[in-house]
């Protein structure tokens, strides 16, 4: 049953990145990112000197990445129809919460781990030690989640928690060892109780979503599923009578300036292109250059696909040419400008 519900969440997520991806989101932004990312981190790294910082500094240091590093929730695949199966399958339904459990912190040292080690080449610390406190904490975390819901509560307590047990780094690592099957077991007897149905599946239904979430956030497409909320113009250019001679041009330049949401992702784009101009060696800049020039030419050509679609030129008599030639002069009016400056900007810096 856990296989089951485990499988069905990752081809959920699977399926709905799968619909709103293709070949050049995977082609300009993952591969380059990744290579670059891998070279960059070497590079750093070999040239780093590691960081030996004094224990309190330290510990202050753990103390204020313990909220980021910390796992806020639990995830143990359950829904609220299982409570009504609960009397006749009660050993089922705490197999199911039991393996979630173990899954959900397998999962979380897996990311825990890997994000110590990417930091230990900059900064000393006591491995170990920080990966069972971290544990420790976001054990306890739930707990005060689960007891507690109110922010006036919760919040102080939580504070007391991260500091206390960050604090508490010149323990032995046998003595944080019991700490954690302590308040693992403490966790469980809580998860087990079935008290607290409501707060789990509430958070198994966030977690079952939280790709869409951040989906919703960054594609154009998922976007049409929310509702529509209509705005005035708020660029005053989007009144004048025309902004070209074409009326092709004018009509897009207009939707433009009247939707300027159109321009968010090719905005992200260029600013991202441009801080990494600033940062990366000469090598990883002309890689910048070369995907940030394709992707805003593919960004360009989207925006200006979408915008075709909008429902006045339906009813308008446009022809292919017409089309391809209004492309051309709005990609060349935008485009041009733009590599222009990130060609300075490259031979600058």
């Amino acid at each position: 049953m856990f296989t089951k519900r485990l499988y069905r969440s990752y081809q959920f997520n699977f399926k709905l990145i799968k619909s709103i991806t293709d070949w050049t989101v995977l082609l300009y932004l993952i591969v380059p990112s990744t290579i670059i990312g891998f070279f960059l981190y070497r590079d750093i790294a070999q040239s780093f000197q590691v960081l030996e910082l004094q224990p309190i500094p330290l510990l202050l240091l753990l103390f204020g990445l313990s909220f980021f590093l910390v796992k806020p929730s639990l995830r143990l695949y359950i829904y609220d129809a299982d409570m009504l199966f609960f009397k006749q399958q009660g050993k089922k339904i705490h197999q199911i919460k039991l393996w979630g459990y173990s899954y959900s912190f397998l999962l979380y040292n897996c990311v825990l781990v890997i994000l110590l080690l990417l930091a230990s080449p900059f900064i000393l610390f006591p491995f170990w030690e920080v990966l069972f406190a971290l544990n420790i904490i976001s054990v306890l975390h739930i707990c005060i989640q689960y007891r507690y819901q109110n922010w006036f509560t919760k919040w102080p307590l939580l504070l007391i928690v991260h500091a206390l047990i960050i604090f508490m780094l010149i323990l032995p690592l046998w003595g944080f060892f019991i700490l954690l099957v302590v308040v693992h077991l403490r966790l469980l007897n809580m998860v087990l109780s079935n008290r607290y149905w409501t707060i789990e599946t509430r958070w198994e239904y966030e977690a079952f979503y939280s790709w869409m979430k951040r989906i919703y956030q960054f594609s154009l497409e998922m976007r049409y599923y929310m509702p529509a909320k209509t705005k005035p113009p708020l660029i005053l250019l989007a009144k004048k009578k025309a902004l070209s001679t074409h009326r092709i041009d004018n009509l897009v330049y207009k939707t433009i300036l009247r939707k300027l949401s159109y321009l968010k992702s090719p905005i992200q784009l260029i600013a991202i292109s441009i801080g990494l101009l600033f940062v990366l060696p000469l090598w990883a800049k002309v890689v910048v250059l070369i995907f940030s020039s394709i992707g805003l030419n593919v960004a360009l050509s989207s925006i200006v696909n979408e915008i075709r679609q909008a429902p006045f030129f339906q009813l308008m008599s446009v022809h292919e040419n017409e089309w391809f030639q209004a492309k051309k002069r709005i990609k060349y009016r935008f485009f041009t400008p733009i590599v222009v400056v990130m060609m300075l900007l490259f031979f600058i810096i």
